[in-house]
């Protein structure tokens, strides 16, 4: 295994895709192709060079493809097919739905009420 070099833009995990993409930004907004995301080299806090990936709109400091910038489209693969969207919400929809249709119950919830001898409380 290789040596982490932050100069490497190469080898950086927030790379912009190969295959270039509408992206939009989230920390300015704006939307644009891919391959316009810029290495930029910058001093870290100890003095020392480090790249980064980045926005490449004017006083932006959105960094990172799928960190602070991400493709718009909700059904984009990578190059290898993979999605970066995953819509875990819709998995849970068919757990949250309710059997039962309640709406031609006329239980008011009160037949649960009991103290704590088990009588009713209504």
């Amino acid at each position: 295994m290789t040596a982490y070099d932050p100069l490497d833009a190469d080898a950086d995990p927030f790379r912009p895709p190969a295959i270039s993409t509408i992206v939009g930004c989230l920390h300015c907004g704006e939307e644009y192709d891919s391959y316009r995301i810029e290495w930029r080299v910058e001093t870290d806090s100890n003095g020392r060079p480090h790249g980064f990936w980045c926005c490449p709109i004017e006083n932006c400091d959105g960094r990172g493809f799928g960190f602070d910038i991400f493709p718009v489209d909700p059904d984009y693969r990578d190059e290898n097919g993979d999605k970066m969207w995953i819509a875990d919400d819709e998995s849970d929809e068919c757990c949250l739905e309710d059997d039962t249709d309640s709406s031609n119950s006329t239980n008011t919830g009160s037949d649960y009420l009991h103290d704590n001898d088990g009588e009713s409380l209504t």
